[in-house]
């Protein structure tokens, strides 16, 4: 027809309508065009141009095109909702507004028009506006995508993600697909903490574009907060290769590199961010990385320049001068050592309490957001300092009053339970395969669920078996967002009758929550056995012979002791191959003897470097083992002092790399000998090696961090292994390790006996006996 009509305007709009069908969009323009000329009276034949021109991109055409619609029927609402939708296209917002204004005096009733309206809105910052045209458009229809995405989107940039989730949720089941709401989903997620989740919704925006550039940087975050830093390098280098001066991305790459161990290469990125403009962050992280590679001479220099440059502008220097106190206090270096004025007022304030700034106020300018105080390294390291006790102490009460003051739902101490089951919340970020998370799993399964409640509740972090295992023994989990402001608020809506902090000092994240009271009564212990220095602790738990007679002196909490081991363990897995075979796997030579050292390095201290060059010394042709650290620092830093002060034997330590606790039980198996660090002993390293028979030596001292293995030796009745000085410990250490047939009479003791270890309730019984009194009685006449 339009081959013989050419100007058969019905015939050439149809034929347009055809091409638009077939998705020939160019055809479509080309005789939709050609029927507009044919027939400029018809407003249909003009509307539909202008979408055929929208299609091809010549929006300002289709702007020309709409508007001859709308002169030749100016009563049409969907006229002027498309040309507004153009204008927004164009940026030309307030051109859009106006449009969509009309269109709703026309067509109030027409949800559509609302949601379209609820997007110029946000576009032009006119939030509550946009919130409301979206509820109205919902209240209208519930199924509009676009309105439910939208909602979700201003609910999450206002911090409410709770209630962004539900519209993102019910907009993604219309249309599984839709990449905004699977980006703002799961940005959500991650928000949530809810990682595995958030990973799949963003993979899935990137599988369908993967040059959206904010689900990618999402996506990053997302790896860095778990932990992931290759993936997380992966994720950065597209984007860092098109915006290579964004400073935030040069934070973010710095701290993937960091977590790789890539050191330098992240101090270089951090440095790069402040020169972008990253501003404070970038300070901050630069002085952290130095200070955890141990140059802590750079670090100070990089904080003090930073503090006289603030001070000079008249800004605030809060962040800084925090990260003095906090940042340097736990590092496990000699301090006094250092010649540097500002590190000696720091230790001797930290020392001493009552030198604290006793006037320190902080007022909301000064206040640091609290995620960025979740990147402080913990303080748990100063509890291996001579003065550790009295350190964590002081540095948990500048902590508390260094958060004081937020917006956070104070719980009173003295509030009452109505009746029903204990509620009890447990609280630690090291839920996993660790010997934390092994005794978070003891303690979960242990409690008895007729009496009590169980809510596990997990800051964000990362997830394997352990986690599952535990999350089976609980009522209720709740993983915790990356807001700490908004993870107190949901602790403290869960209405709880005790908070178990495990161990608080051992993330920055939980120290800072329980630094809030957020439940009448509020417990610590079990995965430290040392002071968190916060008075919102009410009472620290240990086992009864953890701590020595006074040492309720080392603690800001009561101190409750509990029959037992506090411990609900269960046997080892035992370790099927041959001593031939396991030396094999772990080049061990025949002819010579070999100790382990299982322990992270940063609990090394200097007083027993001495220790294992004796050893080294007097078994001349002996191995030391020690596990290769995650961070390259502890390695070069305990290695380089070991090095200065023993050379002599420190050729002969050799590192080896343990993946999994399968590896590390068949590492304990190959040796002749573990030694144990008297400054500190793991939580669960003794049941390990007593399970399978293992001679662990050991220096117990006065504090309970320090007496663990040698409860677990009281309660087997075997002393063979126990040192009561530190020539003892060496002495222990040749004879087990040169004498096969004493060692081989040992372990056997320690193999027949160690099955009472495993399984005890005796602690916990006691446990929720006093969680039984506590909750009955006000805080200050349970006994």
């Amino acid at each position: 027809m339009i081959r013989s009509f050419p100007q058969a305007a019905e015939a050439m709009h149809l034929a347009g309508l055809v091409a638009m069908r077939h998705g020939n969009q160019s055809l479509a323009a080309e005789r939709m065009g050609r029927a507009a000329i044919a027939d400029a009276n018809s407003a249909e034949i003009q509307h539909d141009h202008a979408q055929a021109l929208k299609a091809i991109g010549k929006l300002r055409d289709a702007v020309g095109a709409f508007k001859r619609a709308i002169r030749l029927c100016p009563d049409a609402p969907a006229l002027y909702c498309n040309i507004a939708n153009t204008y927004r296209q164009l940026d030309e917002l307030e051109d859009a507004r106006e449009n969509y204004e009309r269109a709703l005096e026309l067509a109030p009733d027409v949800a559509e028009i609302h949601a379209n309206y609820a997007a110029c809105q946000y576009a032009m910052g006119d939030i509550d506006g946009a919130e409301t045209s979206c509820l109205t458009a919902l209240k209208m229809r519930d199924d509009i995508v676009n309105a439910l995405v939208l909602i979700g989107q201003i609910r999450l940039d206002q911090g409410r993600t709770v209630s962004a989730s539900e519209p993102l949720r019910r907009a993604l089941s219309l249309e599984p697909g839709h990449p905004r709401a699977l980006t703002a989903y799961g940005d959500a997620l991650f928000q949530l903490g809810q990682f595995a989740g958030a990973q799949h919704c963003l993979r899935q925006v990137l599988a369908l574009d993967p040059d959206d550039a904010k689900a990618r940087r999402t996506l990053a975050l997302l790896n860095l907060r778990v932990g992931q830093g290759l993936e997380a390098i992966g994720a950065l280098e597209p984007l860092l290769a098109h915006s290579p001066e964004d400073p935030q991305l040069l934070l973010m790459m710095g701290e993937a590199l960091s977590l790789v161990g890539r050191h330098g290469e992240a101090v270089e990125q951090f440095g790069a961010a402040i020169g972008a403009g990253g501003g404070d962050d970038a300070v901050f992280r630069l002085a952290v990385e130095l200070a955890e590679e141990g140059d802590t001479g750079s670090a100070q220099s990089v904080l003090q320049s930073g503090i006289d440059r603030k001070i000079a502008a008249g800004e605030n220097t809060a962040l800084f001068r925090t990260a003095r106190r906090l940042l340097f206090a736990p590092v496990p270096t000699d301090l006094a050592a250092q010649n540097d004025e500002v590190v000696r007022d720091l230790l001797d304030d930290t020392l001493d309490e009552d030198a604290l700034e006793p006037d320190l106020e902080f007022v909301g300018s000064d206040r640091i957001d609290p995620i960025v105080l979740t990147r402080f390294p913990p303080v748990w390291r100063a509890a291996l300092r001579p003065e550790g006790d009295k350190q964590l102490r002081a540095v948990g009460h500048y902590w508390e009053r260094l958060v004081s003051g937020y917006d956070v739902p104070e719980v009173s101490a003295s509030a009452t339970r109505i009746g029903g089951k204990i509620r009890i919340g447990i609280v630690s970020a090291n839920m996993c395969d660790n010997g934390v998370g092994r005794w978070i799993e003891g303690l979960a399964e242990a409690i008895d669920r007729d009496r009590f409640d169980v809510t596990i509740i997990r800051p964000p972090t990362g997830e394997d078996d352990i986690t599952a295992r535990i999350d089976e023994h609980a009522d209720l989990v709740v993983p915790l967002p990356l807001d700490p402001l908004h993870s107190a608020r949901v602790i403290a809506g869960l209405g709880l009758d005790v908070l178990h902090y495990v161990d608080p000092q051992a993330d920055a994240y939980t120290m800072l929550l329980a630094s809030w009271r957020l439940a009448p009564l509020q417990i610590s212990g079990g995965g430290i056995a040392a002071t968190s220095g916060l008075s919102n602790i009410d009472y620290h738990l240990i086992a009864e012979d953890w701590e020595t007679a006074g040492g309720e002196k080392r603690f800001s909490e009561k101190l409750v002791r509990l029959p037992g081991l506090f411990v609900n363990a269960t046997p080892p897995e035992p370790v099927e191959m041959s001593t031939t075979e396991l030396q094999r796997r772990w080049r061990l030579a025949q002819d010579r003897n070999t100790y382990l050292c299982p322990q992270p390095l940063d609990v090394l201290t200097a007083e027993f470097d001495p220790l294992i060059a004796e050893i080294l010394r007097l078994d001349e042709t002996a191995e030391l083992l020690l596990i290769a650290p995650e961070r390259d620092s502890w390695d070069a830093a305990w290695g380089r002092r070991f090095a200065i002060n023993h050379a002599d034997v420190a050729g002969r330590m050799r590192f080896v790399n343990v993946r999994n606790r399968s590896d590390l039980l068949s590492l304990l198996c190959a040796v002749d000998v573990v030694l144990e660090s008297p400054a500190w002993n793991d939580a669960m390293l003794a049941f390990d090696c007593l399970g399978l028979g293992v001679p662990l030596v050991t220096l117990p001292g006065n504090a309970a961090r320090s007496r663990r293995s040698h409860t677990c030796y009281r309660q087997i009745s075997v002393f063979d292994c126990v040192a009561y000085h530190s020539a003892d410990f060496v002495d222990t250490a040749l004879t087990l390790a040169t004498d096969k047939r004493r060692r081989s009479v040992v372990s056997h003791a320690i193999k027949s006996r160690s099955h009472i270890l495993f399984g005890q309730k005796s602690s916990f019984d006691a446990y929720m006996q006093f969680l039984d009194r506590s909750i009955a009685l006000p805080a200050d006449k349970v006994i």
